[in-house]
Protein backbone atom coordinates (compact mmCIF):
# COMPACT_ATOMS: atom_id res chain seq x y z
CA UNK A 1 0.00 0.00 0.00
CA UNK A 2 1.17 3.88 -0.78
CA UNK A 3 2.54 5.17 2.21
CA UNK A 4 0.86 8.31 1.13
CA UNK A 5 -2.50 6.98 1.69
CA UNK A 6 -1.05 5.44 5.30
CA UNK A 7 0.27 8.92 6.69
CA UNK A 8 -3.71 10.55 5.28
CA UNK A 9 -5.28 7.80 7.59
CA UNK A 10 -3.20 8.03 10.27
CA UNK A 11 -3.68 11.82 10.14
CA UNK A 12 -7.48 11.47 9.76
CA UNK A 13 -7.46 8.89 12.87
CA UNK A 14 -5.48 11.45 14.74
CA UNK A 15 -7.99 14.49 14.17
CA UNK A 16 -11.35 12.07 14.48
CA UNK A 17 -9.81 11.38 18.19
CA UNK A 18 -8.55 14.94 18.88
CA UNK A 19 -12.02 15.73 17.82
CA UNK A 20 -13.88 13.12 20.31
CA UNK A 21 -11.72 14.34 23.21
CA UNK A 22 -13.13 18.13 22.54
CA UNK A 23 -16.75 16.82 22.47
CA UNK A 24 -15.98 14.69 25.45
CA UNK A 25 -15.02 17.63 27.45
CA UNK A 26 -17.11 20.53 28.91
CA UNK A 27 -15.74 23.85 29.91
CA UNK A 28 -12.43 22.34 29.91
CA UNK A 29 -13.37 19.75 32.18
CA UNK A 30 -14.15 15.96 31.14
CA UNK A 31 -18.29 14.99 31.54
CA UNK A 32 -18.62 11.87 32.77
CA UNK A 33 -19.75 8.93 30.85
CA UNK A 34 -22.19 6.47 32.07
CA UNK A 35 -25.35 5.63 30.43
CA UNK A 36 -27.94 8.15 32.38
CA UNK A 37 -25.63 11.04 30.89
CA UNK A 38 -25.01 9.55 27.38
CA UNK A 39 -28.73 8.82 26.95
CA UNK A 40 -29.45 12.70 28.54
CA UNK A 41 -26.91 13.93 25.40
CA UNK A 42 -28.61 11.92 22.88
CA UNK A 43 -31.91 13.08 23.65
CA UNK A 44 -31.11 16.74 23.48
CA UNK A 45 -29.83 16.17 20.79
CA UNK A 46 -32.74 14.37 19.01
CA UNK A 47 -34.40 17.16 20.09
CA UNK A 48 -32.54 20.00 18.65
CA UNK A 49 -32.50 17.85 15.43
CA UNK A 50 -36.13 17.92 15.63
CA UNK A 51 -36.10 21.93 16.43
CA UNK A 52 -33.77 22.63 13.52
CA UNK A 53 -35.99 20.80 11.13
CA UNK A 54 -39.19 22.90 12.13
Amino acid sequence: MNNLVLIREQIKRAERLNKAQLLATKNGEITPYNPSVFELRQKQAHKDMEDLNF
